[in-house]
């Protein structure tokens, strides 16, 4: 009987040491993951088009933020939760076309056309803490800080001495704050989704790879 006790507390543990395991397959201490994704909507853009509302044949084109990011497990705590950090990189530009009327010397009441430029690279540090991990599943928050390099130009044919091409570089300070989700189809291949604001985009999605 001794035997047969010793037997079942035995495989009762090798159950629940491997359960343990397989809660932490999704994401670990040495696990690499990267993600590319894009964001939706992009408030700047969605920005722009309410400033100019006023104008004539007002054409608002962009495409992005497109993000890519890297994420390393870094720390296991005793209850199982992680910690991890990595990289981030994107990309989103924006065009801004439209008309309108002026009364000059060289013409009365004629038309002219603007068009601005805007180019946003960002790079950044970011961590995320892994509150919940299960062998498909892994759930997230994270927090990232960096920097924005921003690019602007600026094209118009009206002759009023302002018929130039401008360019001009910023650098601005890149945050973010996000909570997000994992869901792996293969031990390697997966989904991803971030609610929260990065890169000027409340939602965001894509592939997710891990090593």
């Amino acid at each position: 009987m001794n035997k047969v006790k010793i037997l079942i507390v035995t495989s009762v543990l090798a159950l629940l040491t491997f359960k343990s395991k397989a809660q932490d397959g999704a994401y670990d201490k040495g696990t690499t993951v990267i993600t590319s994704g894009y964001g939706i909507p992009e408030i700047y853009r969605l920005g722009l088009r309410a400033v100019y509302s006023g104008y004539n044949s007002v054409s608002v084109r962009g495409f992005g933020p497109i993000l890519l990011k890297g994420d390393y497990g870094i720390m296991k705590f005793n209850w199982g939760h992680k910690v991890g950090a990595g990289i981030v990189l994107g990309y989103s530009g924006t065009s801004v076309t439209y008309s309108y009327y002026e009364t000059n010397t060289y013409a009365y009441n004629a038309l002219y056309t603007e068009k601005n430029k805007y180019n946003t690279f960002l790079i950044g540090a970011r961590g995320t803490y892994h509150y919940f991990t299960t062998d498909k599943l892994d759930c997230y928050a994270s927090i990232g800080l960096g920097f924005n390099i921003n690019t602007y130009s600026y094209t118009t044919n009206n002759p009023r001495g302002v018929a130039y091409r401008s360019a001009s570089n910023r650098s601005f300070l890149y945050n973010s704050f996000t909570a997000g989700i994992r869901y792996y189809f293969t031990p390697n291949i997966g989904v991803y989704a971030e609610a929260g604001w990065d890169a000027s985009a409340p939602l965001q999605g894509g592939l997710a790879v891990k090593f």
